[in-house]
């Protein structure tokens, strides 16, 4: 199916995990897709590899966001998908995660993810609208005593994007704006958030919650069927919406 030919997509943190499997069923349907992430050599090479185009891009920069979308003007000639899912994870309660953690964790997840929204906006808006998917987390919606940093970073992720679809609308820009809330998936960040445990906190802590999924793990490609579908049109009546893609983690 080749019905996004003329769309051109951006996608933070997609050298790797969901952002990749995103870009590359992006590009099956016909889009030209821009990914930006801080892992250089990783990303030119699976740039190279799915025919995306890439760029070093820091979300906590707003001057790298800035080139980024200046770039992408000069070589392509409009924006029209935005897909904000660079993100890191680390646990810790409110005992153990430090302020620089915290801080870090917030800087990387939220406004990473309204540098985006706000720097990519005029440029979508000038060609015409587009579609912007906030990568958000099923810990944006309930938590773990072990993801404060995270749940608060996710939880913001959460509500920014309403308000900031809300605005956009009231504008007449054009573009749609939609959080997704993935449960647990088969990417570096889970695996490198549990590394940060001990051999016997990682077992307690995936028991009570990757272990209490009902469908189990997913594979990054099906999250990224669920962002794709909020970047076509099939949801062209969906704004400020959230759309949650757990395998029956929150309905237990």
């Amino acid at each position: 199916m080749n019905d996004m030919n003329d769309q051109v997509a951006l996608i933070s943190g997609g050298a790797s995990g969901i952002g990749l499997a995103t870009a590359k069923k992006l590009i099956a349907r016909g889009a030209s897709v821009w990914i930006g992430d801080i892992q250089d050599a990783q990303g030119e090479t699976v740039a190279a590899d799915i025919g995306a185009h890439y760029l070093h891009l820091d979300v906590t920069q707003e001057s790298d966001w800035i080139s980024a979308v200046d770039r992408i003007k000069d070589q392509a000639g409009k924006l029209t998908q935005v897909v904000n899912n660079a993100g890191i994870a680390s646990l810790g309660n409110l005992e153990t995660v430090t302020t620089e953690v915290f801080t870090k964790t917030l800087q990387v997840n939220l406004v990473g993810v309204f540098l985006g929204c706000k720097v990519a906006a005029p440029l979508m808006t000038q060609s015409g609208g587009g579609s912007i998917v906030n990568v958000s987390s099923i810990f944006g919606m309930v938590s773990d005593q072990y993801v404060i940093a995270y749940s608060a970073s996710k939880g913001g992720v959460r509500a920014m994007t309403k308000a900031i679809a809300l605005d956009l609308n009231a504008r007449a820009t054009g573009i749609r704006v939609n959080s997704i809330h993935p449960g647990f998936a088969d990417t570096p960040l889970v695996g490198d958030a549990l590394a940060e445990f001990d051999a016997g906190e990682a077992e307690a802590f995936a028991l009570r919650t990757v272990g209490k999924t009902p469908m189990g793990v997913a594979d990054p490609e099906q999250i990224a069927r669920a962002i794709v579908f909020l970047l076509s049109e099939d949801s062209n009546y969906m704004t400020g919406s959230e759309l949650v893609v757990d395998g029956g983690y929150t309905a237990v």
